[in-house]
């Protein structure tokens, strides 16, 4: 039986979240016998690890969603290539794909994978190409409510978690050494944060909250991972505050796993989250978590009314149960306890595991 060829779709620029599944889910498939390509720009981030990771790349530069001469070459590829599924992973690349799949003669089949709890566009060609998807992989329950409410019939939907490959994370006994290489002391008190700064993450209410703690806690030093347009923003917001001790943007890192494993708690500040994949990172890594009650993140913990949860927007809730977790060490614990449980698993092989049974629905269709 030949190997099923699958083209994985994704133009973003950059690194976040979905680049980062989108590589994970082709290096799990190749092992299983799959045969994958990864459709990026070239030179982003995403580009340069496929063919770090030994997967062959087709290099697309789409000046924009209905780019039709990008489409057709990503068709025509296709075909020679005897690719089965055009995997599309963000929203931008699902426009592309239905293009493809139009020009590909019945050849293909396009599967979606949803990563946002935004709503979907009612425009004309927004609601053309969801139709022209076979099937849809959504990362979290809230995720698939979402896209079925956008018109995306509900037969077509699957709730498949992001996961994360373990391989060489560090542990909790790690966590003084990964301080020390990075300057800090071993007493430190840390919070961390890992997000691309923009206003879906919401820093500002971290930072905001990081006021609060630190009357309490004056020790206390918050750390934030990425980088993004609303630094600038930021800066002002810690300067005013009067927070330059006490917050720091650490910009993009490479290490994301190694400093969260620092911390002494892991809080997620976002408005809107597919699942929050950083969660899941912190949890492996054995720390405690605290999140904003929002998207498709309830699914981590079992429900919206989960303590580790607190609305989006209120500083002091979040400042509040990040000082529980620092002043209880029996609530770290149970935090501790649960998250590995929860990341034994969203692991990449479970997501694979969802995908591989999706493909073989659409192909039998």
């Amino acid at each position: 039986m030949n190997p099923i060829g699958i083209l994985h779709l994704n133009t973003e620029r950059g690194w976040r979240g979905g680049e980062r599944q989108t590589l994970l889910l082709a290096l799990e498939l190749s092992q299983r016998g799959y045969l994958n390509w990864i459709a990026a720009r070239p030179q982003e981030p995403l580009a340069v690890a496929a063919e770090r990771e030994g997967i062959p790349l087709l290099n697309v530069r789409p000046w924009g969603e209905w780019d039709v001469v990008s489409a057709w070459r990503l068709a025509r590829f296709a075909m020679e290539k005897n690719v089965a599924i055009v995997h599309a992973h963000t929203g931008h690349a699902v426009g592309m794909g239905a293009l493809a799949k139009r020009w590909s003669r019945g050849s293909l089949r396009l599967v979606a994978t949803r990563r946002v709890d935004n709503p979907l566009s009612r425009h004309p060609l927004s609601r053309w190409k969801y139709a022209a998807v076979d099937a849809m992989g959504a990362v979290a329950t809230r995720v698939a409510e979402v896209a079925v409410s956008g018109g995306v019939p509900r037969d077509k939907i699957s709730v498949i978690h992001s996961g994360v490959d373990r391989t060489g994370y560090p542990t909790a006994v790690d966590r003084t050494r990964l301080r020390i290489e990075r300057g800090l002391s071993a007493q430190e008190v840390l919070v961390v944060n890992a997000g691309a700064l923009v206003a879906q993450k919401d820093q500002a209410t971290l930072i905001r909250a990081a006021l609060r703690v630190r009357k309490d806690r004056p020790e206390v030093k918050f750390v934030v991972l990425g980088e993004g347009p609303l630094r600038p923003r930021l800066e002002a917001l810690i300067r005013d505050l009067h927070l330059g001790s006490t917050v720091f943007l650490w910009g993009h890192r490479s290490d994301v796993v190694s400093c969260t494993a620092m911390a002494d708690i892991f809080v997620l500040s976002s408005v809107g989250e597919g699942i929050g994949g950083a969660l899941i990172d912190a949890m492996a890594v054995e720390v405690p978590t605290a999140a904003t009650r929002v998207g498709g993140v309830s699914d981590l913990y079992g429900s919206m009314d989960a303590p580790e949860l607190t609305p989006a927007g209120d500083a002091d809730g979040l400042a509040k149960n990040i000082l529980w977790v620092l002043n209880d060490p029996a609530e770290a614990r149970r935090r501790i306890e649960n998250g590995k449980a929860t990341a034994e698993r969203f692991t990449a092989k479970a997501m694979a595991d969802g995908y591989e049974r999706l493909y073989q629905t659409v192909l039998n269709r």
